[in-house]
């Protein structure tokens, strides 16, 4: 992949807890150690996990290594990026500053800038750049899904999810028509699966379901292991650490899945919204009928 086309990508899921941020973390530090990428993590929400997962806490000027800085100074990723302890990743720091955001940036006509005038020319530096954000919609999310290419969607393998990932979609298919026409759907993936009867009849149903929405599902699920925890604790990449077989395996499965669909340039029809519950046949939104339908089919 040559440097003129380096790769954005937001991940995002409008429910927290689904194991957002640890997908950032792990494919960073697979696309950087397995397969040799130049990568730059953007920390966009304010409880820092990716800074802090990534080595950096503690390691940079809070005062001019941060994203807060960066975007309320109009300063460019190259004079606040750290390098973290891990070859080839850098990363821009997130401060509980972020929290004032939406208050600075949401109501101006920049705001859906930001993150375009943060990266300006990172393809001299880097391969990819991925995007850690806060499971709300938001002018930090929104601006970064301005600036990608891709966008990908961690969820659980649980009918709770559901909404999450519909949402995020919508915002996003917004952002496509208003903003960014280059922005795509890289996938849905699964995370915490275990192999149960839930579980199973959950990913059975939802695959035919986002099949005929029109988006696209990463096969992989990343099981649910203790190697996650221990990575929590350590402040490092599960994936890193030793004995995290499954984990490994399972995340270099997905980093391989997006590493073909960006080399193929495989871009799928827009989702169709209809399918999906966000809009009616009459276009009207909000309804949530096909939402409920879904929850409903899976129950065990």
């Amino acid at each position: 992949m040559s440097r003129n086309s380096a790769q954005i990508i937001t991940f995002a899921n409008i429910k927290g807890g689904v194991g957002k941020t640890t997908a950032v973390v792990n494919i960073a530090y697979l696309l950087a150690t397995e397969f040799g990428k130049k990568v730059l993590v953007v920390d966009s929400d304010d409880q820092g996990n990716a800074t802090k997962s990534l080595g950096v806490k503690g390691q940079h000027d809070h005062e001019t290594e941060s994203l807060w800085y960066a975007l309320n100074n109009k300063k460019t990723y190259s004079s606040v990026m750290v390098e973290s302890a891990i070859e080839n990743i850098w990363v821009i720091p997130s401060t509980k500053d972020l929290k004032s955001a939406q208050i600075a940036f949401g109501q101006s006509a920049r705001g859906l800038k930001l993150m375009k005038r943060l990266l300006k020319n990172v393809e001299k530096d880097f391969d990819f750049v991925l995007f850690d954000t806060k499971p709300q919609i938001n002018i930090l999310l929104q601006s970064a899904l301005a600036a990608s290419n891709w966008y990908i969607i961690p969820s659980f393998p649980e009918p709770d999810s559901y909404d999450g990932f519909v949402d995020l979609v919508d915002e996003c298919e917004e952002i496509y028509e208003e903003e960014n026409d280059e922005l795509n759907c890289l996938g849905v993936f699964f995370t915490q699966y275990k192999k149960i009867p839930a579980h199973d009849t959950y990913l059975k149903f939802i695959s035919k379901h986002l099949r005929s929405a029109r988006v696209p599902l990463i096969k992989t699920a990343v099981r649910s292991s203790n190697a996650m925890a221990t990575g929590g604790l350590h402040a490092c990449p599960a994936v890193a650490l030793p004995g995290a077989y499954a984990v490994k395996e399972d995340y270099i499965k997905i980093t391989r899945s997006i590493l073909s669909t960006i080399s193929r340039n495989r871009i799928s029809d827009r989702p169709d919204l209809e399918a999906l519950g966000i809009i009616d046949a009459d276009g009207e939104r909000g309804t949530g009928f096909v939402i409920n339908n879904v929850l409903e089919e899976i129950k065990i």
